[in-house]
């Protein structure tokens, strides 16, 4: 499949500065958080300072929306974006899901039904007010911001709507450094050499998500299998696809949340390598399920509540799994031991048994993921509250609201340098110490809204905002 030239002025990029870029192996960002899903580096020297001007090596245009993460392999960033052939976008507002509007609107009385509709309304962009899309794949030249190519995946109008803080391209690529897997959810994945050759693609029949949020769970790669994870109303499965052909080898269904109104999903599955085994875990709408890279169904953990939108981490040699609701209740997170089989859910009133190492009620988060750092576990709900746990035992060591409040978060944490990072909806940063107490070190804005997490590699963090895609690395003499 040939690539689409784009306008000159969409395919623009501003060259700041050139920076020295060298990329070791280990500091590849492979997929969705980096290496291990971990969010973490523990090589070069990342800025923690940063502006729209200070710190900044390049930064390039990206045409049309796309919340997935920017990818790094070698000396070539990869992201994707959804250009619409018709120019128009609702645009997104602060608040996850219209909840700052829903609440303007129970408070004048409206039913619960009445609010639901007219926040569907105002938040939703059905498929039928979006012209046709252009799935678009583009490489990027990591040391100076050039476009290398750019391959159009699919163009036609989309299969249901989005919410309008998501986008058909909200899932995050990933790459082992021999292809390039792209996923867009509702069409299919697609595999590229790192030179834009369209190996093979793997198309999936369209499901409908609830309430036509859209698609956003990301690809997973093993060294054999790319996974795919589509919880939806209709049929949730969970498949594994050989990287190298693009066969199906397996495809299990995911019976989670049927009992449910909301079956649909947007968590990322994530490969848990322990050193009894590998397992893909998939977090659903009430459950957790460990599969084995056969398919089959290892252990199952109910008790889960509210979205099923974080990604699981893994750290300390426990897994730790959560989901969590707009609220500052009903947020629960499980740390689970390696080797589990069979149902691990608690019995009731208890927190913790031979598999789970402890649970918490209140510490997970809504969208963004948990990050684990130097034994500790750092979640920010997407109203700002942050929560830090010991990831041994699960307890809370201290609640802070990040930047004193007033800021609202769906990227997710990341750290390097014994810092810790909180990226809001409005484009700054906040930077903390990691620690037993929160101490704010730094607000770096870049004055755009961004949802997407970064990447980092070489000593460079590559952040995507709505419409652009920062090379952010330290000048000499500056941290």
């Amino acid at each position: 499949m040939t690539g689409a030239s784009l306008p000159k002025a969409a395919a623009a990029f501003i060259l700041i500065a050139a920076y020295p870029l060298a990329v070791e192996a280990e500091e590849n960002w492979p997929q969705f958080r980096g290496q291990s899903g971990s969010a973490t580096a523990s090589t070069g020297s990342p800025p923690t300072r940063w502006s729209r001007e200070e710190n900044v090596a390049w930064v390039r245009d990206i045409p049309g929306r796309g919340w997935s993460s920017p990818i790094v392999w070698g000396k070539t960033v990869f992201v994707t974006s959804a250009v619409s052939t018709g120019g128009v976008f609702k645009e997104p507002s602060k608040g996850i899901f219209g909840n700052d509007y829903a609440a303007e609107l129970a408070a004048q009385g409206l039913s619960d039904d009445e609010v639901m509709a007219r926040v569907v309304s105002r938040d939703i962009e059905l498929s039928k007010e979006t012209e046709s899309i252009r799935y678009m794949v583009y490489a990027i030249d990591t040391e100076t911001g050039a476009l290398l190519w750019e391959r159009v995946a699919h163009e036609g109008k989309p299969f249901g709507g989005r919410h309008r803080k998501n986008t058909y391209a909200s899932e995050t690529p990933a790459t082992d450094g021999e292809r390039l897997y792209v996923y867009f959810g509702n069409l299919g994945l697609f595999a590229y050499s790192l030179e834009g050759e369209l190996l093979w693609e793997h198309r999936f029949p369209p499901r409908g998500i609830y309430l036509d949020f859209g698609t956003a769970a990301s690809p997973a790669v093993d060294a054999e299998r790319v996974y795919v994870q589509s919880d939806n109303q209709e049929d949730s499965f969970l498949a594994a696809i050989d990287k190298r052909t693009g066969k199906e080898l397996w495809k299990v269904a995911r019976g989670v949340g049927n009992e449910s109104m909301i079956r649909s999903g947007w968590s990322t599955p994530f490969v848990w390598v322990t050193p009894q085994r590998s397992e893909i875990v998939a977090l659903g709408h009430g459950l957790a399920i460990g599969y084995g890279v056969d398919g089959k169904e290892l252990w199952r953990l109910a008790g889960l509540s509210g979205q099923a939108t974080p990604t699981p981490v893994a750290g300390d040699g426990l897994l730790y799994v959560g989901t969590g609701s707009q609220g500052e209740s009903n947020r629960p997170m499980f740390a689970v031991r390696p080797g589990a089989t069979g149902d691990i859910t608690l019995a009731e009133g208890a927190d913790s048994n031979e598999l789970v190492a402890w649970h918490n009620p209140q510490a997970s988060a809504y969208t963004s993921s948990p990050l684990y750092y130097r034994d500790r576990i750092y979640v920010v709900n997407d109203n700002g509250i942050l929560a830090v746990l010991d990831a041994r035992t699960g307890e809370r060591l201290y609640r802070a609201r990040v930047g004193g409040g007033g800021f609202t978060f769906s990227s997710s944490p990341w750290a390097y340098g014994g810092n810790v990072f909180f990226l809001s909806e409005d484009g700054e940063t906040f930077v903390a110490k990691e620690g037993a107490a929160y101490e704010e070190v730094g607000r770096n804005p870049l004055d755009e809204m961004t949802l997407a997490s970064p990447a980092i590699s070489g000593g460079s963090l590559f952040i995507r905002t709505q419409t652009k895609l920062y090379r952010l690395a330290s000048r000499p003499g500056l941290s």
